[in-house]
């Protein structure tokens, strides 16, 4: 039987597959096909990627998340898919791949990134393994929780590093769960890949949905600093604007306890409302308006935080500092990108 199969990938399914796949690269200058051939002639791995996803690449590439958990070929081969999310934190597809060494490929081409492990799989492999309920729910404290005394945990290590907000595959399982609407277990090669220009033509429907929703809506202003809220909405999508919404309300739970400055530098110190041994420190450099908070939420997700926000209302500041704006979340993050 696996000779048969063997024989059916070189001589007819795999040269299918890859017929098809140059004659969309022929209709698309930027689209990215390559493969290779094992031995005797077998398949080694798929890679394709059309246009849209390598503008969108060039856009939204500096976080990169991927799953092979997904098996749905008819020769067991596992699927990879490239995702991460746009600047309305909409998840979007860059590629997708049959190879299995993706952690040596990734040390050897992205030497200088950060290779985060889904803490989801990590507390999930603990309670499979390990039937004791109070163990279980002390691991799952020790992965999710952040302490910095504890380097060995991902979110205590990477507390400071940029990841969009993404901890864990979770939107990679909402791919899985659209694949399972296209695809089925017994899809030939070029089954598969039809059916997956489905799935990506839905994740696209949905943005152009979002992008018109955005460009005939206007988000309403709910906090008392107005001029600056209204700045804040000019800049970014609306899905974005609503979470840099609330920390701009979350100025409202802080108190001030202390301001001081030493050459040229501002320190501020907040503790939240009610909440003593929440204490959170900012700095803010006068001579090129650099803000550092002790909360790293711009260093993780690249939104100011309350505590900066209320920094600026105590500095009387209208408009978002520039240093402060992210271009991967702004309303002309693709423009600005396709003009670089």
């Amino acid at each position: 039987m696996d000779g048969v199969r063997q024989s059916r990938i070189v001589e007819g399914d795999v040269a299918a597959i890859i017929s098809y796949l140059k004659g969309k690269a022929e209709l698309d200058p930027m689209a990215v096909v390559q493969y290779s051939y094992c031995t005797e002639k077998q398949l080694g791995y798929l890679f394709w990627s059309d246009g849209n996803m390598q503008h969108d690449y060039e856009c939204f590439g500096d976080v990169l998340a991927f799953d092979s958990t997904y098996r749905k070929s008819l020769y067991n081969r596992s699927l990879v898919i490239f995702s991460d999310t746009n600047h309305r934190r909409q998840t979007i597809n860059f590629g997708f791949d049959g190879d299995e060494s993706m952690r040596e490929a990734i040390r050897c081409e992205f030497p200088n990134a950060i290779h985060k492990l889904c803490t989801w799989h990590l507390a999930r492999n603990a309670v499979v393994n390990i039937k004791d309920k109070e163990f279980c729910a002390a691991f799952k404290t020790a992965v999710y929780d952040i302490r910095k005394e504890r380097e060995i945990w991902a979110n205590a290590y990477l507390c400071e590093k940029f990841c969009t907000g993404i901890r864990t595959t979770s939107r990679c399982k909402g791919i899985n769960s659209s694949l399972k609407k296209f695809i089925k277990f017994g899809n030939c090669l070029l089954e598969l890949v039809e059916n997956l220009d489905l799935v990506v033509k839905d994740y696209r429907n949905n943005e152009f949905i979002a992008d018109y929703k955005t460009l005939y809506s206007n988000p309403m202003m709910t906090t008392g600093l107005e001029t600056l809220e209204r700045s804040v909405s000019k800049l970014y999508m609306k899905e974005i604007f609503y979470e840099v919404q609330k920390q701009i309300e979350g100025i409202g739970a802080l108190l001030v306890l202390h301001r001081d400055s030493i050459s040229g530098t501002e320190k501020f110190m907040f503790q939240k409302h009610r909440k003593s041994h929440h204490v959170y420190s900012v700095f803010m450099d006068r001579s090129c308006d650099k803000y550092e908070c002790s909360c790293n939420l711009w260093e993780r997700l690249g939104m100011p935080c309350c505590h900066i926000f209320c920094v600026l209302k105590e500095l009387e500041k209208e408009d978002l500092p520039s240093r402060l704006v992210l271009r991967r979340w702004c309303k002309d993050a693709k423009v600005a990108n396709s003009s670089s």
